[in-house]
């Protein structure tokens, strides 16, 4: 009896040494990172997307205007271009051949001048001691007219076979890059005014695109731009607004935008996407937010964004008036100075105790 008493007293200090389960601790809370809602001045922006172009009359097809083959090509496609450099010829042998007797003609014409010159110049001398008719003068007179007249047809033939041979050389006319080669060596054409080669100026150059009635009535020619390649573009140039199309498109109802700019690196490409942000005002006071600080469920499809105080959230709908590249222009919801939460707040309810961290 008393060896059994003995044993539950043991049994009963073991159990009671045994530890219990554990207890949970509490829920870690939601990290969060933040970023003030800022209120000052600001430039309100239009963005026009678009392609690069060449200025107005610097893109042109250089075409051969007399017939004969294609004996050299000096460029390819992409290569920089000076003002009057060749760039293409034709073969010059018949041309040049037209023009040598078109020289001799000339040489003939002069001696026959020059003879019926002296012709004349005789038989004046002659009359004026009456040894010779009247007549006779008069004939040598119109003898030499016509010599004169016979060597200004024979400059004339001259000075076109000149600008034949000149016609068989295709030259720059302005710097730029040659865009297309449309005829290559030693293929025939026929002088009617086949293109050979495609060129263009690529300094400076145009972003040309398109906006709805609405935007467009807010730009002024002059307006400052910032343009960028696309996609993912990070270098920007300055631009200004050189003109606005007074007239929309029947198609597709857009209106015409064309922002100028200087590209002395080449870096926009002829033909390549862009997009240009267009000063088109100033607010003196507005807030703003990071774009990525808006979430969506905000009456009537607006937004909302989350906003932390004293450790939790509140969500605070908010009306945007424009988004600019990482930041929106709000008109309401927010005064300025708050905390916006730009990462970890979505779906976050109202209330939710959350952890900032950098």
């Amino acid at each position: 009896m008393r060896t059994s008493l003995v044993g539950a007293c043991l049994l009963g200090v073991l159990s009671a040494c045994k530890p219990g389960p554990e207890q949970p601790g509490p829920a870690p809370r939601p990290q969060v990172k933040v970023a003030p809602a800022a209120r000052g001045p600001v430039e309100l922006e239009v963005l026009v997307r678009g392609v690069f172009a060449p200025l107005p009359g610097k893109d042109v097809k250089l075409a051969a205007l007399v017939a004969g083959r294609v004996s050299r090509v000096l460029v390819v496609e992409g290569d920089p271009i000076r003002a009057g450099q060749v760039l293409a010829e034709l073969e010059a042998g018949p041309s040049l051949d037209e023009l040598r007797q078109a020289e001799a003609g000339v040489g003939e014409s002069e001696v026959a001048l020059e003879a019926a010159r002296a012709r004349r110049l005789r038989t004046e001398e002659l009359v004026r001691h009456g040894v010779a008719a009247q007549q006779d003068a008069e004939q040598d007179r119109s003898a030499e007219a016509a010599a004169r007249a016979s060597l200004e047809r024979a400059r004339a033939t001259q000075e076109t076979a000149r600008r034949k041979v000149a016609l068989g050389e295709l030259r720059a006319p302005f710097d730029g890059v040659v865009l297309q080669v449309l005829v290559r060596q030693g293929e025939a054409v026929d002088g009617t005014g086949q293109p050979i080669l495609e060129v263009a100026a690529a300094d400076p150059v145009e972003l040309r695109g398109t906006l709805n009635p609405e935007e467009s009535a807010r730009m002024t020619v002059g307006a400052r731009a910032q343009v960028r390649s696309l996609p993912g573009g990070t270098s920007l140039a300055p631009g200004e607004v050189v003109a606005v199309a007074p007239a929309a498109d029947p198609q597709s109802g857009n209106v015409g935008v064309r922002v100028r700019l200087p590209n002395p690196s080449g870096h926009f490409k002829l033909g390549a996407p862009g997009e240009a942000a267009i000063t088109v005002g100033r607010e003196s006071s507005a807030v703003t937010i990071p774009t990525q600080a808006l979430l969506p469920g905000g009456e009537d499809g607006g937004a909302r964004v989350a906003t932390l105080d004293a450790g939790r959230v509140h969500l605070v709908e908010v009306q945007v008036r424009a988004e600019q590249g990482a930041r929106a222009i709000l008109e309401g919801g927010l005064d300025g100075g708050e905390s916006v939460i730009v990462e970890g707040g979505y779906s976050l309810p109202e209330g939710t105790e959350v952890e900032q961290v950098r």
